[in-house]
């Protein structure tokens, strides 16, 4: 009984290596699954890369999206940034995003290793 239990708190804690309920109100953990579209804007002092951002629940019409943003000054660096970010979420991996309202602060990425 005991080997049970040390083997099912083992996996437990190995499925879910971040516990959303742990994070503080301005941090967020997303993956492909919690991004719907990776939108670039223009605006007249800076570049927008806006992540189009849904909570998931049992049945998606009842899901809701909002847009989280990122500011950055250079065209050429918004581009690369939303191609990096493009291909890490496709490959499976979850991004820490840190907020200030819907603005991301800074964004880490989560090494799978």
């Amino acid at each position: 009984m005991l080997r049970f239990f040390l083997i099912s708190s083992f996996f437990s804690f190995a499925l879910f290596s971040h516990n959303p309920w742990d994070l503080k109100i301005t941090e967020r953990i997303v993956n492909r699954k919690h991004i719907s579209h990776i939108i670039l804007e223009t605006r007249p002092d800076h570049y927008r890369i806006t992540l189009l951002v849904s909570d998931r629940f049992p049945y998606n019409y009842k899901s809701k999206s909002y847009p989280l943003y990122l500011k950055i000054e250079n065209e050429k660096i918004a581009i690369t940034t939303a191609k990096e970010l493009d291909q890490y979420l496709d490959r499976g991996f979850e991004l820490s995003l840190h907020l200030k309202g819907s603005e991301i602060i800074s964004f880490t990425y989560h090494d799978p290793n």
